[in-house]
């Protein structure tokens, strides 16, 4: 999309957070307006639900330049179209808010969708401008589903797919005219209304509906802090510090360099929110941490443990469940 006002080409950005997340997101908005090429504007579109009046003054007062920030609270569309969403431990609403992105923002053809907990190391005008033909959006592996045995077997037997053909959600660069012309928001709320997943939930729903159409990029622009030979600092494009793979909690963690690096020049406010959840962050919250995990592991123990006509694959393959045209 071309900006009225500038030369230049917009790259449309999307985040979607709650109190939650709120001083997390400054951190991955500061790793991504530090490498970010001038050669462009950039829209920051941030979509929220219960956030805080001044977290919400704090994201629109980094406006500057060839950077907008854009805050859209969605509470009012959530409570019209959001009665029917799964949610689970620290799964909220606002994890489906980019199901709504094609619909509400017909003035972007392409965007680029980002998980608050992920930080750039590289120019993200460098993930926009891949070439997306007539694939609904570009992704990468699921690499916590290709490193755990437990998340392998849930992946391939439950959901039918081969590894490393199910991508992770927290990093989309969507195709957005397609999406639309396909229909795809009532796609979901169709598949939605069909099938509940309880696992991985909405990233479930998103490889069912992009089957086929995904551009999978290298690891390297959705890596988890694992220490795994032929990644390092200089050549991580973007860090996924998900699970319990979180510098502002643990010490310790992969890539938390990187990480304080940018929390450093975030926002003050945001800066010594996280620095004040790392030095409370004692053994009692972690110990509910590592019981989440484990009840996450057992739940999805209990998807691929199953008889293949109760698994997602096998009704799906047998035409039990249809997906909409």
């Amino acid at each position: 999309m071309k900006n009225t006002t500038s030369k230049k080409s917009i790259i449309p950005i999307f985040y979607a957070v709650d109190d939650n997340y709120a001083a997390l997101l400054h951190v991955s908005i500061q790793s991504l307006v530090s490498q970010a090429s001038p050669d462009y504007d950039y829209h920051i579109n941030i979509l929220c639900e219960n956030l805080n009046d001044s977290w919400k003054k704090s994201y629109s007062d980094l406006t500057k330049d060839n950077f907008k920030v854009i805050v859209h609270d969605m509470t009012k569309l959530c409570a019209e179209r959001g009665t029917g969403f799964h949610v689970r431990d620290y799964y909220s609403k606002t994890t489906y808010f980019r199901i709504f992105i094609p619909t509400l923002f017909p003035e972007y053809s392409k965007a680029i969708y980002l998980d608050s907990d992920m930080i750039l190391n590289a120019d993200i005008s460098e993930l926009y401008n891949h070439d997306l033909d007539n694939n609904y959006a570009a992704a990468c592996c699921c690499e916590t589903c290709h490193s755990f045995d437990v998340w392998t077997k849930y992946v391939e037997i439950y959901m039918g797919f081969k590894l490393p053909w199910y991508f992770n959600a927290g990093m989309l660069v969507l195709n957005l005219d397609l999406l639309r012309k396909d229909n795809f928001e009532a796609k979901f709320f169709d598949i939605l209304g069909k099938v509940k997943f309880e696992v991985i939930q909405d990233q479930d729903y998103l490889n069912c509906l992009f089957r086929g159409r995904v551009l999978f990029l290298p690891q390297t622009w959705n890596k988890i802090p694992l220490e795994k030979p032929g990644f390092t600092e200089e050549n991580v494009k973007l860090i996924h510090f998900n699970l319990i793979f979180r510098p502002w909690r643990y010490d310790n963690v992969p890539f938390e360099k990187i990480f304080w690096k940018h929390a450093k020049h975030a926002p003050k406010e945001a800066y010594e929110a996280l620095l004040d959840e790392k030095k409370n962050y004692g053994a009692e919250k972690k110990a509910v941490d590592q019981s989440m995990f484990e009840n996450l592991k057992k739940l999805a123990i209990s998807h691929w443990d199953r008889p293949i006509e109760d698994t997602w694959a096998g009704q799906y393959f047998m035409g039990k469940v249809k997906l909409m045209k």
